[in-house]
């Protein structure tokens, strides 16, 4: 089955070489950031639209992609052909039909128009404003050489880490510079509104390729406008896809605006274009299909491979090549045969290193089990708060307080810190169990330790609690003393108690006529 981790690994570091964020990897591709997120944690794979446009940003194939057969290094080109790249190839060939098709039907009905169809089929020379024909545009040519030349690739380099901002100001002052590549490569820095006007400066050069690159960086009416200049030049065609398939609406409109310029042939250029555009929709979905249970069958049987090779590894004690290859397993019995062996070995920095966060839970038994507590205290921190509570929980049921005066500071004990701090406090750890309580409880996690020190009448301990208690507490014990005619521990804390309390307290005392303990209260109403 297809690896979410390894999918998203890849994306991320596709992303990582293109210079490009998570959110300007979601805009190129007309999705949210948290959905690349998403996909770069393995939570969720792109659904198959996006899967293609990912192959074409990133210049690979979709089984390079799956499978995360993608070298450090790669940024645009693919690697050699496979098996799997025909499909791919023809998905190109489909979407280059389409082109060169339309283009053809255009070309032979402006040889059919005359002279005029003949000039436009000629290729069109760029001429430089206020001057003509081949002497003036190589003066201009000349002229522009001599300029200061204008360094694309260093604020290429650069634009990651500029705003948005400055990277319009230096292309808009360098507009008539820049190509439609140039155009391409700088569109996930740069925002909307620069990017038209640039394009605006380019339109004469615009290609199919400049348009697919920048597209997905401009909003849909701009990406429209631009493919019904292109198609007007006879280089492309707008092709709008929704989600369910070619758009011919919005191809009927192009064409329409297109027949207005180079006049007859429109309708059979609209006909065969919808034609070949359903064709490719339906030879791509299958193309996928085909790529999605290749890359299947294959990575199955890598796994099998894989599995069997780790085995021998195993058997052999060959852990040296366990380490190189261990990331590769996705068994998780597997995975368990070798954390356990390992942890029979005291080998637990080997488990933790190299199979990180699966074998936490096994790794610390074996570390519990055996003390070794050195290496406990060493990688607690790395654990996920239930496994600190879990070692925590240990040390205290080992009466292992000097590790827990060291450590219980910097763990999280928000789910057991009354149970330790109580275990501690019976066990004579009166100063841990303050510790405890002062730092890692809770409100009610602090009242459940007071009570223990209150149902064993140790008001001295007691008395080292009060300044951490709430007032609310304080008082109700303090009412509970009264009523049962303790009015000298009433008056040692008093003055802890909330106001309401204290009215209780009041009450109670004149009940019983002791102004004794009315005459100690009265300072505090």
């Amino acid at each position: 089955m297809i690896d979410n981790i390894q999918v998203g690994k890849t994306i991320a570091r596709l992303r990582q070489n293109k210079n490009m964020t998570q959110q300007q990897l979601a805009a190129a591709l007309s999705v949210s950031h948290q959905a690349v997120s998403k996909w770069e944690t393995g939570a969720a794979l792109p659904d198959v639209q996006t899967l293609v446009a990912l192959t074409r940003l990133f210049g690979i194939t979709i089984e390079q992609l799956l499978e995360g057969e993608v070298l450090e290094d790669r940024v645009e080109p693919p690697k050699p052909a496979s098996p799997f790249d025909e499909p791919i190839q023809n998905i190109g060939n489909f979407v280059n039909n389409i082109v060169d098709s339309v283009g053809s039907i255009f070309r032979s009905d402006r040889k059919d128009a005359g002279d005029d169809g003949a000039r436009d089929a000629e290729p069109v020379k760029p001429v430089q404003e206020g001057g003509e024909g081949e002497s003036d545009g190589q003066e201009a040519s000349e002229a522009q050489q001599e300029a200061e030349p204008f360094d694309v690739q260093t604020l290429l380099q650069m634009a990651p880490f500029m705003t948005k901002a400055a990277v319009d100001e230096l292309l808009l002052e360098n507009r008539d510079k820049l190509t439609p590549a140039d155009i391409a490569r700088f569109a996930p820095f740069a925002s909307q509104e620069c990017l038209e006007k640039l394009i605006q400066t380019n339109d004469e050069q615009l290609d199919w390729d400049a348009l697919r690159k920048v597209a997905p960086f401009l909003k849909r009416e701009m990406v429209d406008n631009l493919a019904r200049a292109a198609a007007k030049g006879g280089r492309t065609v707008k092709r709008a896809v929704d989600q369910s398939g070619i758009n011919t609406d919005e191809l009927g409109r192009t064409m329409q605006d297109v027949g207005q310029k180079i006049g007859a042939g429109v309708e059979k250029a609209l006909r065969k274009a919808s034609k070949l555009g359903g064709e490719m929709m339906e030879e791509m979905s299958s193309a996928i299909n085909d790529i999605v249970e290749g890359v299947k069958e294959k990575q199955s049987r890598a796994e099998a491979l894989r599995r069997a090779a780790c085995e021998r590894a195993l058997q052999d004690e060959n852990w040296e090549w366990l380490a190189d290859h261990v990331a590769d397993i996705k068994d998780e019995e597997l995975l368990r045969e070798i954390a356990q062996k390992a942890n029979s070995l005291g080998m637990h920095d080997w488990v933790l290193e190299h199979l990180n966060g699966y074998a936490d839970t096994r790794t610390i038994d074996a570390a519990i089990e055996a003390g070794n507590w050195g290496w406990l205290g060493d990688h607690v921190w790395q654990f996920e708060d239930e496994l600190q509570e879990k070692i925590a929980r240990a040390a205290a049921k080992q009466e292992n307080w000097q590790w827990l005066a060291t450590y219980a500071e910097q763990i999280s004990l928000e789910n057991c810190a009354d149970e330790i701090a109580i275990a501690a406090y019976k066990a004579e750890a009166r100063v841990l169990a303050t510790q405890i309580a002062t730092h890692c409880a809770s409100d009610a996690q602090r009242e459940k330790l007071a009570d223990v020190a209150v149902e064993a009448g140790d008001f001295d301990y007691f008395e080292q609690l009060v300044d951490i208690l709430s007032p609310a507490y304080i008082g109700r014990v303090l009412v509970a003393a009264a009523q049962a005619g303790e009015w000298e521990r009433v008056k040692r804390f008093a003055e802890h108690a909330d106001a309401d309390s204290i009215a209780k307290l009041m009450e109670l005392a004149i009940a019983e006529g002791n102004f004794d303990a009315i005459d100690a209260l009265d300072k505090y109403l």
